[in-house]
């Protein structure tokens, strides 16, 4: 079932809620999210994006992988030959990752690289795990393969990072239990963004006083939860610009902005242009 350009082969373990896919990129009408670790390995062709509110590429030679919570979409691709694996979440959290490895993951932005070898590797190895993930005799070799796999991508990203670029030192040391704390936190911004949601509220799910919560999840993702939340409104603000026909008020307030203001202020400032000239762009 080796997927080769111009053709789809796609398959999911359905009692894992794995899934791998290879071929064309496929045409995407609404954002989507989901909470998975999802990889995209482009062997030939283009990736565009739309994540989070922001444009993401990924070109030929390049792999991308990050937490799909965040609503996302592919907006205009080049075709080529694409691999796709999806992780649960929940799998790749139980697999004993190092800490640094999972606070990786669970950053708000993409992880990004260029790794034509890597590619290559994965591109090999995506054929055979279309034919192993379904098959309870040789599933498990395929998830110990893609866990290699996503370890290999976060080394060759520590391999390359830039010395004068922004350190992850300070996610070293976050706890096994710290970490979950944050995979919490996110998840309740991203089930109640569209409502009135205090950091307090945040921090309560996991028992932290608020000062705490805010540091342990920046310290993690990278942002702040403030931040992570209005990056949720606004992707899902983009979303209903994008695929309905509501009012620029009843976005906002379907979005979770507390104000038309506030509304037009950051979805003008991720979008680098007004509402109306997003929707009228974007259709």
């Amino acid at each position: 079932m080796a997927g080769s350009p111009g053709s789809r082969s796609e398959v999911v373990a359905a009692d894992q809620g794995l899934w791998c896919r290879r071929g064309d990129p496929p045409v995407m009408e609404t954002m989507h999210r989901h909470n998975d670790i999802e990889i995209n390995v482009v062997v030939r062709g283009e990736l565009r994006y739309l994540h989070a509110g922001a444009p993401l590429i990924v070109r030929e030679g390049r792999i991308a992988m990050f937490w799909a919570t965040q609503p996302h979409g592919l907006v205009d691709s080049r075709p080529g030959d694409v691999c796709w694996v999806h992780v649960p979440l929940g799998t790749a959290m139980r697999w004993g990752l190092p800490e640094d490895a999972v606070a990786a993951l669970l950053r708000a932005r993409p992880l990004v690289i260029e790794a034509p070898d890597l590619v290559a590797r994965f591109a090999g190895m995506t054929s055979l795990w279309l034919e192993e993930i379904g098959d309870r005799t040789r599933e498990e070799f395929a998830l110990l393969e893609i866990r290699a796999a996503l370890l290999r991508i976060l080394q060759t990203e520590t391999e390359h990072a830039s010395p004068a670029g922004p350190s992850d030192g300070g996610r070293r040391g976050l706890t096994a239990e710290r970490l979950e704390h944050v995979r919490t936190m996110a998840q309740v911004v991203m089930d109640g963004f569209t409502e009135e949601l205090a950091v307090a509220d945040v921090a309560s799910a996991v028992h932290l006083a608020p000062s705490h919560a805010m540091t342990v999840f920046r310290q993690a993702v990278g942002v702040t939860i403030g931040e992570y939340l209005t990056m949720c409104r606004v992707a899902e603000a983009q979303r209903l610009l994008i695929t309905s026909d509501l009012t620029t008020a009843e976005i906002a307030s379907a979005s979770g902005f507390g104000s038309l203001s506030s509304f037009y202020s950051h979805v003008t400032a991720a979008c680098g242009m007004a509402p109306r000239e997003y929707r009228r762009l974007g259709r």
